[in-house]
Parts: C-alpha cells; sequence; structure tokens
C-alpha cells in the first residue's frame, strides 16, 4: 500500500515538473530563440545541438544543458574546453537568463521521477512474478 502511494506521489511529482516546464518554455519561448539566434551569430553549435536547437520544446532540455553548462564554465559534450563559446555570456551580462535553470531543473526532474517510476513497475512486476 506504502509503495502505491509512493508510486502515486512520482507520478504526480514527475507530472507537475513536466507542466512547469512546459509553462516556463511557453513563456520565455521568446527569450529562447533570442538567445539561440544571437548564439549563432556568434558561434556553431556542436552537431547533437545543431539539431536540438530546431526542434522547439522537445529540444529545450538538451539546449538548456548546454547553456547551463556555458554559463557554468564547465565541460559540455561536444564542445572543446578552449572554445570561445565559453565566454557567451561574458558579453550578455544584461540579458535575463535565470530563467534557463528553471527550465534545466524542471526537465531532469521530471525526466527522473519517469526514471524513478519505470524503475518501480519493473521491480513491481518482478516481485509479483516470481514472488507471489
Amino acid at each position: 500500500m506504502t509503495i502505491k502511494f509512493l508510486g502515486i506521489f512520482i507520478i504526480g511529482l514527475c507530472l507537475a515538473s513536466f507542466l512547469l516546464s512546459i509553462l516556463i518554455y511557453a513563456y520565455n519561448r521568446k527569450k529562447y530563440y533570442t538567445l539561440l539566434e544571437d548564439f549563432q551569430k556568434r558561434h556553431v553549435f556542436p552537431a547533437p545541438y545543431s539539431f536540438h536547437c530546431l526542434v522547439g520544446f522537445f529540444g529545450a532540455a538538451p539546449m538548456s544543458y548546454f547553456f547551463m553548462g556555458i554559463i557554468k564554465k564547465k565541460k559540455v559534450f561536444f564542445l572543446n574546453r578552449d572554445s570561445s563559446a565559453y565566454d557567451f555570456f561574458d558579453d550578455n551580462k544584461g540579458k535575463s537568463i535565470g530563467w534557463i535553470s528553471a527550465l534545466y531543473y524542471a526537465h531532469i526532474t521530471s525526466f527522473i521521477c519517469g526514471v524513478l517510476i519505470a524503475l518501480l513497475g519493473a521491480a513491481l512486476e518482478l516481485k509479483a512474478r516470481f514472488f507471489p
């Protein structure tokens, strides 16, 4: 019974965080495309991100990861550490970019909850099958 309530809670958290990511994206959609456009004027996106920047909401999760890495100056997949792209936000300090972290963490929370639901479902199925 407790596992069912845990599952319901995780599903609710997953749905809430997914809806939150949709709302954050919808509210900041113009800023998102302006940010992509400004970045593409000066730099070229690495291979997977050049695709993700074209697919709208469904590409916003990896793009938020990309921009969070650049903001924090951490290593981003497929981008050389000595790339001038890491200096992109040094020139654009006046722009409002706080919503990127909110979008990133909403996506991550939704993904983790989805994985937990899948693992919980698999564990319950294995328990029912092998330990009746």
